[in-house]
């Protein structure tokens, strides 16, 4: 005998409200209008939930083929899931109305032929993110007449410019990282490891209001500074190491990240003060570059310059200099020189300067990250976590 089901409509977990979902859609269908596409396919767990506001429960850090969403002109996604437990947490908690079971992932395309089929896009051109190859190789089997395309430049466009709702929700995001940066920094001291230092900033950041951490938070302390170790270790910190954090905070859907160095107890030392300084002074001269049409390559151009200025070109980080921030971690377009775009007003990015010592793990590595959304004369800035003024001395 079936048992009847009480649960009532509810919103999704950590909603950000009607007024947003509502815009997302309009975005989504005016991409798809452009971009000459009859429909995305999306398969990253971000996009999935962007595109509809159900909290996946592959939206966690580690890759996983769990979801499919199809966004066809004129109608609302349909999501595909792997899950028993989505029967209810979609009927229930979402507004999707046309959900499907997915079998293993190797038998995906048979699900995606007919949802394909029943939107009469199956002989059309689709745009997909990272659909895995086994999925892709059948599907084009079964459907010889579909042409499969690359959905990033429309991702961009949808993502890359956030909407006034948006950058409050990450300005909000950052308060909680904020506070996870503080508890970290007061948590910093001889005798402890960095994975309790880590706790304390995730302990704070959860009882904030973060959903997770978008990535493991790092705490690096001397010899793993000097490395930019990308995790928090049970290394034990040491009197007068420079302890690195860069830490992360998600609320309703929408991703903080910041980073700062601090000295750990006693008297930093000159070569410490000076990798410090040009680090500072390098993100400080980026952020003054920030406006509507200037070029990202220029921004992480005056960053190197500084740094290389002040005598520590031979050890600035060869990779990029910043990144957008919105519904995931390291958005593009990034801030780098191989990549070319314009800065417009409402874009979010977080920039990054870093210098790392590998031939000198005595004094370790400087990295400071700041989160900014450009202005129509300028930038503000969203975080608010303090420089260390001794090592600034």
């Amino acid at each position: 005998m079936n048992k009847e089901i009480k649960f009532t409509k509810q919103s999704p977990s950590f909603y950000a409200g009607d007024a947003l979902h509502a815009i997302k859609h309009e975005k989504l269908q005016k991409a798809l209008e452009q971009s000459g596409f009859d429909a995305f396919l999306f398969c990253k767990a971000e996009a999935v939930r962007w595109a509809t506001d159900f909290y996946v429960k592959g939206f966690r850090p580690f890759l996983e083929p769990e979801y499919v969403a199809l966004v066809v002109k004129g109608k609302p996604p349909v999501v595909g899931y792997i899950s028993g437990s989505d029967d209810l947490r979609i009927k229930f908690k979402s507004d999707i109305q046309d959900a499907r079971r997915l079998p293993h992932v190797s038998k995906w395309h048979e699900v995606i032929e007919k949802m394909l089929s029943d939107y009469g896009v199956s002989r059309g051109r689709i745009a997909t993110d990272i659909m895995p190859h086994m999925v892709y190789r059948n599907l084009t089997k079964a459907c010889p007449d579909l042409e499969i395309g690359d959905v990033t430049p429309m991702w961009l466009q949808l993502t890359a410019v956030k909407h006034p709702i948006e950058v409050d929700l990450i300005r909000a995001s950052l308060r909680v990282a904020d506070l996870g940066a503080l508890a970290a920094i007061e948590a910093i001291r001889p005798g402890v490891t960095e994975q309790s230092v880590s706790a304390a900033a995730v302990t704070a950041m959860r009882r904030a209001g973060s959903e997770f951490e978008p990535f493991i938070p790092l705490i690096a302390s001397g010899p793993n500074a000097s490395m930019f170790e990308r995790i928090a270790t049970e290394k034990v910190i040491q009197d007068g190491e420079m302890v690195i954090l860069d830490l992360g905070a998600v609320v309703k859907g929408y991703t903080a990240d910041l980073g700062r160095t601090v000295i750990c107890g006693g008297k930093p030392t000159d070569t410490q003060r000076e990798i410090y300084k040009a680090t500072y002074l390098a993100l400080q001269e980026a952020k003054k570059m920030i406006r509507p049409g200037v070029t990202g390559k220029a921004i992480d151009a005056r960053a190197r310059e500084v740094i290389a200025d002040s005598g520590w070109g031979d050890y600035v980080y060869t990779g990029n200099t910043g990144h957008q921030l919105g519904y995931g971690l390291h958005g593009e377009p990034l801030v780098d020189r191989r990549v070319d775009f314009v800065v417009e007003e409402n874009m979010v990015m977080c920039l990054e300067p870093r210098i790392v010592l590998p031939d000198q793990p005595e004094v370790g590595g400087a990295h400071l990250e700041d989160v900014v959304v450009v202005t129509s004369d300028g930038f503000e800035q969203l975080n608010t976590t303090p420089y260390d003024m001794r090592l600034l001395a």
